[in-house]
């Protein structure tokens, strides 16, 4: 964006706005936003503005703008809607949809002004009206396009959509398919990812930086910061900057940002109120790319006035197309030899390596910053992201996807603002290098009330966050030691093929110990063909003999890795124990870990090189397990998303609006609306006869004409199998009356009330399994599969995952639950029973659980699982109403 002359502090935007962020192909911000009749003239005048080639190929002529304007600022409705953007107080594009009588299908136009074409704005405008016109039901955009419009033609070409061309002499018909589809998604992705780097990029490796309200006050933290920027060998220009005047780091403060002859593209901000507001603009107005925003000292300001402030803070940010990191960030650093920028209060000195690490809280930031340099851990680049308001872990996580120095991400979250992009975002970074996390903000126990479905009651604490992360390929850890034992080992050893691991040690005690957490780790320490395992040297082994053995035990096929011991003995040596080991596996394939411990239990001095080298037994096993746990999940297929042809949406969205209607609160579908919402999306359901007196049961299963289940009758969620209120096989009538007496001795027995029974035909047998999905207030649906019938919610047998999107994603959540594995695959000489027919069920599930996020808690219980096919015998599903979070950062 070109640099505002005149910048003031802007107010946030009144929040019936509608405002959507996006991030541009040159890394710059651009805020798209619904006009109002007060834009009018600034509208007018954009249309006016335009070069005489602009006017004609938007308009396809020459004639008057004022009506267009009109008819643009006035836009209202499902069917219209204009998005306007503004840059130093003008309007510089507008996109707008308007409905035809073609029902679910409007016409699309935009124009871009003329210095700010081929910067990505006319796409990121279309997406933007693609998926609100989508989310208020229309399917096609179509555009009048004159043949030579080449840069429009283009947009729509290269969007993603299915598109279609017809026409002639000179002008084109271009009719795009708005349903949101992998592939579109895909392609979003694509440009949000490079738009990412390209905006991190003055953030991470600016050319020059300016630290405004730097000072050499003692305590000053713009001083600290400016020294470390200075002692740090910074290979850009940084600048002082304080309203003062005066020496700061033996350098003269400018006066202000606008003294100086070239603009920052960093600007690091440390003040206090509205100062910090005033110096953002100040920044706008010089022509910087991005903004650090510091705390002013140790107090931190809190309470309404700070998020009012920073609402205001981030409406400066992205009308001048910026990025901030912060505010209350503790800085940034990064280490690459061309660069070398500490940006931050750390004292600690750290070497140049692979980790990038990444906080949202500043202290804890600093403190893993601080255990990567005692650990003598390489460092590629540092992050304290503070309070978040613009620049995310996301973020982050696409610009060090492509950063070829850091070979993996040490992350500290806490929530998760996004968590499908996250998700999303992270799979592709976990395919390349590892992502280590420590989770903050861990969840007590649910209090669960009687009235709670199978599948909460089945979910167990942190399950959706376990979930998550698992399928993004990323490596929970619980504690900060174990995190960084982590650390150590993927900055340096490769990872293993396998979970066979060969051990090599001084003291046969030592071995037994290793074994011992080898076995309860799920590692495996078995016999090799060359050489005996564990390989015992003896106690006073030295240099020379695991210099020999080394080799010898990683040049064994049947070792995947390799665990080293050594403890000092009176005149030993570990310090050249050490190096030699490192020496002996320099280079092989297969990672080695060590536990080399001098006198008094102590580790030799670390040298940032070599093996890593732990206290314990336990740590190597545990190090060489989770090394092991993403070699796994590496070599798992990437699967295929299904592709169904009979699936009804509009169908599934009446159910809802149709029982939301009738309760405007939510609640517990009826079995019959429960039975037409899965029928929406082809899911089989054995049909549920409801009967309120004893002759109308005997009449339905004289209907039927086959052996049939009886069940009592009760309100959503409980079930029938909670109180054994379940007679099966009952073949004439007498069985029926019989059935029917002793379900309400049951019901009545148990308290509760006697409203009916339920009649079904029964099914083959086979295995009874649970598939049921309660959506987390955080993380959205999270979908779970356990035994079934009684035996639901039994102990831990239940596994959870987000909503699978291929069917290796649903057959890793099957295969997670392992007695339902077991059971499918038969047990004990049972037949193997239909997987294939489960695992489609789960994946139509999860569709229509996409298709309609007021599904909030379900349970399919029993579902049937036969040789041949599964059908859903029972069902609950509870409804709230969708509360819409209008979304403003869009990447």
């Amino acid at each position: 964006m070109t640099s505002a002359s005149h910048v003031t502090v802007a107010s946030a935007p009144e929040p019936q706005t509608l405002v959507r962020d996006v991030l541009l192909r040159d890394g710059a911000t651009l805020r798209l936003q619904a006009p109002t009749p007060a834009d009018l003239d600034d509208i007018k005048a954009f249309y006016d503005g335009l070069s005489p080639e602009s006017r004609y190929l938007r308009f396809h002529g020459f004639g008057r703008t004022d009506a267009v304007a009109r008819a643009d600022a006035e836009a209202t409705g499902a069917d219209r809607l204009t998005l306007i953007s503004r840059h130093d107080g003008r309007v510089v594009a507008v996109a707008c949809y308007a409905g035809l009588r073609e029902p679910g299908v409007a016409e699309v136009a935009f124009a871009v002004a003329d210095d700010d074409q081929r910067r990505g704005i006319g796409m990121r405008m279309l997406e933007q009206l693609a998926e609100i016109a989508a989310d208020r039901g229309i399917h096609r955009f179509d555009a009048e396009v004159m043949a030579k419009n080449g840069p429009m033609l283009g947009v729509f070409e290269h969007a993603g959509f299915a598109v279609r061309r017809r026409g002639s002499s000179g002008e084109l018909t271009v009719s795009l398919d708005i349903t949101p589809t992998e592939a579109v998604l895909e392609r979003i992705g694509e440009r949000d990812h490079f738009a990412a780097i390209a905006s991190l990029r003055p953030i991470l490796a600016p050319s020059s930086v300016a630290v405004v309200g730097a000072a050499a006050t003692p305590g000053n933290v713009g001083g600290a910061v400016l020294g470390n920027i200075i002692g740090g060998g910074f290979k850009g220009v940084v600048t002082p900057v304080n309203r003062a005047g005066g020496v700061v780091c033996s350098m003269q403060a400018a006066r202000s940002l606008a003294e100086l002859e070239v603009a920052p593209e960093l600007v690091i901000i440390a003040a206090a109120g509205d100062e910090v507001l005033e110096f953002a603009a100040e920044a706008a107005a010089a022509g910087a790319r991005a903004l650090l925003v510091l705390p002013a000292g140790p107090e931190q300001e809190g309470g309404e006035a700070s998020l009012v402030r920073e609402a205001q803070l981030l409406e400066i940010v992205r009308s001048a197309g910026l990025r901030m990191v912060g505010p209350s960030s503790l800085g940034v650093l990064n280490t690459a030899a061309e660069v070398s920028l500490n940006a931050t209060f750390t004292g600690a000195s750290v070497r140049a390596g692979g980790l990038a690490i990444c906080s949202p809280s500043g202290a804890i930031g600093i403190g893993l910053l601080g255990h990567a340099a005692a650990r003598q851990l390489g460092v590629s680049m540092f992050a304290s992201l503070g309070n978040r308001a613009d620049v995310s872990t996301n973020d982050l996580l696409e610009y060090w996807e492509q950063d070829a120095r850091t070979a993996g991400v040490v992350l500290y979250v806490e929530s998760f603002g996004s968590p499908e992009r996250f998700t999303r975002i992270a799979r592709h970074v976990s395919r390349r290098k590892p992502i280590l996390v420590v989770k903050g903000r861990r969840r007590a126990e649910r209090v669960l009330s009687e009235a709670s479905s199978h599948t909460a009651a089945a979910l167990r604490v942190d399950a959706a966050v376990d979930a998550l992360l698992y399928q993004a390929g990323v490596l929970r850890f619980r504690s900060g030691e174990e995190l960084f034992d982590a650390a150590e080992f993927f900055e340096r050893q490769p990872l293993p093929a396998g979970r066979r691991v060969g051990i090599l040690s001084s003291s046969a005690g030592v071995a037994t110990l290793a074994a011992d957490a080898c076995a309860t780790r799920g590692l495996e320490v078995s016999a090799t063909s060359e050489a005996q395992n564990p390989l015992v040297l003896g106690i006073s082994a030295g240099p020379d003999e695991y210099s020999a053995s080394v080799p010898k035990l990683l040049g064994d096929a049947g070792i995947d890795a390799l665990m080293v011991f050594y403890v000092e003995f009176y005149d030993g040596d570990p310090e050249a124990v050490q190096e030699a080991i490192s020496a002996a596996s320099a280079g092989q394939p297969k990672p080695v870990v060590a536990s080399v411990l001098g006198s008094g239990g102590r580790l030799p001095t670390r040298t940032g090189l070599g093996v890593p080298n732990f206290l314990f037994p336990e740590s190597c096993a545990a190090v060489l397990a989770r090394a092991a746990e993403r070699r796994e999940w590496l070599s798992r297929p990437l699967g295929e998303p299904p592709r169904y042809s009979d699936l009804d949406a509009p169908a599934a969205r009446a159910v809802i609006s149709s029982f939301l209607d009738r309760e405007p609160a939510g609640g517990w579908l009826t079995l019959a609306e429960a039975e037409a919402l899965l029928a929406t999306h082809g899911i089989p359901v054995r049909a549920s006869h409801h009967c309120r007196d004893v002759e109308r049961a005997v009449a339905v299963a004289a209907e039927l004409g086959a052996p049939v289940a009886l069940k009592a009758d009760f309100a959503a969620p409980a079930h029938a199998s909670d109180i054994d209120a379940v007679m099966l096989a009952l073949d004439d009538e007498s069985a029926m009356r019989s059935g029917w007496r002793e379900l309400e001795r049951r019901v009545h027995a148990a308290g509760r009330e006697w409203i009916g029974a339920i009649v079904q035909c029964m099914v083959a047998p086979g295995g009874d399994v649970l598939v049921g999905a309660v959506r987390d207030p955080d993380l959205g649906p999270v979908l779970g599969v356990g035994f079934g019938g009684r035996r639901a919610g039994l102990g831990r047998t239940a596994s959870f995952r987000l909503l699978p999107v291929t069917d290796a994603e649903a057959d890793e959540l099957i295969d997670s639950a392992e007695g339902v594995a077991t059971e499918l695959d038969g047990f004990r000489g049972s037949a193997a029973l239909d997987r294939q027919a489960l695992r489609e069920l789960m994946l139509r599930f999860a569709l229509l659980l996409r298709e309609v996020p007021e599904v909030v808690e379900t349970d399919l219980n029993p579902v049937r699982c036969m040789t041949s096919g599964c059908v859903v015998l029972d069902m609950r599903l509870r409804i709230e109403r969708r509360r819409p979070v209008e979304r403003v950062q869009t990447w």
